[in-house]
C-alpha cells in the first residue's frame, strides 16, 4: 500500500467551498525525505517510465511534486516533465520542488550561439503542467523570494540562516563571507563582507565548458579572525579554493567553508581542505560527506502544503 502524503489546508484560509488537501508526490530519489509514492523505473533502451499509483488523489488538489534532478540531470528532469503532465491533466495546481535546480548557471549568453538553458528549463517545466517551482537558493535569483523566470513562478528559500547558526555554534565571533558579489545575500544580513570575483574567458576544450577564476579582490581587514566563507554552491571549487588561500595569506586565523548545495567535483572537496579548509558543510539538497545541514525542517515549516 501506498503512503498517502497529505497536508491538511488551514481551514481559515479556506474558501466556502471546501478544498481539497494539498497532495504530496514524492520521487523514489527523495525517499530519504519523504515516503516514495512515484516510481521510477527505466527501459532497456535507458528511456525514462514514471508511474503514480495514487493519481486518484490528484483529482481536483493542489499538488506538489517532490524530486531531485541530481545527478543525472537531463534523465531526472525527464521523469520530472513525465510526472508533471500525467499529475497536471487531473489536478487543480501542480508545483515542483527541486532542492537543487541544474542548468541555474545558464543564466546567462557570453558566446554566440549558446542556449540560455535556465531559461530553457523553466519554460520546460511550465509546458510540462507546472504552474510553479519551489527551490533552494537558485543560482540566477541570487535572493530568497518569489519570481518569475522563463514564464515560471519560483519561490526560492534560502539556508543561509542554517548554514549562519550551524557556524555560529562553533565560532561565535567569526567573520561571515561570500566569495563573490552574487552570493552576497548570503551574509549581507548579519554584517558580513563580500569578495569581488573575476572570471576569464572560456578556456579551449572540446568537452568541457569552463571560464576559469583569475582573481579574487577584497578591500576588508581578516588579520586574526576566524572566516567563514558561504556561497551558493561549491561545483569544482575553483572559487573557494582562491578565496580561502585568500583569507589565509591575508592573516585568517582560520577558514571554514559553508555552501547550501555540494556538488564538489571531481577531487573538490579534498582540494579545498588542502587548501586549508577547517570545516566544509553543505547541506543535503545534493547528498555528499558535508551534508551537515538538513532540508526536512524548511520542508515542512515553509514549503510542503504552502502554495
Amino acid at each position: 500500500m501506498v503512503a498517502q502524503n497529505t497536508v491538511e489546508p488551514n481551514p481559515s484560509a479556506m474558501p466556502q467551498a471546501a478544498r481539497k488537501p494539498t497532495h504530496l508526490l514524492v520521487s523514489q530519489n527523495c525517499s530519504y525525505l519523504f515516503p516514495a509514492n512515484i516510481e521510477l523505473k527505466s527501459f532497456p533502451d535507458k528511456e525514462s517510465h514514471i508511474l503514480i499509483r495514487d493519481l486518484e488523489a490528484c483529482k481536483g488538489a493542489d499538488v506538489q511534486v517532490l524530486h531531485r534532478c541530481y545527478p543525472k540531470q537531463d534523465s531526472s528532469l525527464m521523469q520530472l516533465m513525465l510526472a508533471g503532465k500525467t499529475v497536471s491533466k487531473v489536478a487543480n495546481r501542480v508545483e515542483a520542488i527541486i532542492p537543487y535546480l541544474p542548468y541555474a548557471r545558464q543564466d546567462k549568453i557570453w558566446t554566440p550561439g549558446e542556449a540560455l538553458s535556465a531559461e530553457v528549463i523553466c519554460q520546460m517545466l511550465s509546458a510540462a503542467g507546472f504552474t510553479s517551482l519551489v527551490t533552494f537558493d537558485c543560482h540566477f535569483l541570487k535572493k530568497p523570494g518569489e519570481a518569475v523566470y522563463g514564464g515560471l513562478r519560483i519561490r526560492n528559500f534560502s539556508l543561509s540562516d542554517d548554514l549562519v547558526s550551524y557556524f555560529k555554534s562553533k565560532k561565535p565571533d567569526a567573520l561571515f563571507i561570500s566569495p563573490d558579489q552574487g552570493a552576497a545575500y548570503l551574509v549581507n544580513e548579519i554584517g558580513g563582507k563580500s569578495m569581488v570575483k573575476r572570471r576569464g574567458e572560456y578556456k579551449s576544450n572540446k568537452k568541457v565548458a569552463h571560464r576559469p577564476v583569475e582573481s579574487m579582490d577584497m578591500n576588508f581587514d581578516v588579520k586574526g579572525r576566524d572566516v567563514i566563507l558561504l556561497d551558493d554552491m561549491i561545483a569544482g571549487g575553483g572559487t573557494m579554493i582562491r578565496a580561502t588561500r585568500a583569507v589565509l595569506s591575508l592573516g585568517a586565523s582560520s577558514v571554514c567553508c559553508g555552501c547550501t548545495h555540494g556538488l564538489f567535483l571531481g577531487d573538490a572537496y579534498t582540494k579545498l581542505q588542502e587548501a586549508g579548509a577547517e570545516e566544509i558543510v553543505a547541506s543535503n539538497t545534493i547528498a555528499s560527506e558535508a551534508s551537515k545541514i538538513d532540508i526536512l525542517n524548511p520542508l515542512r515549516a515553509k514549503v510542503i502544503g504552502k502554495f
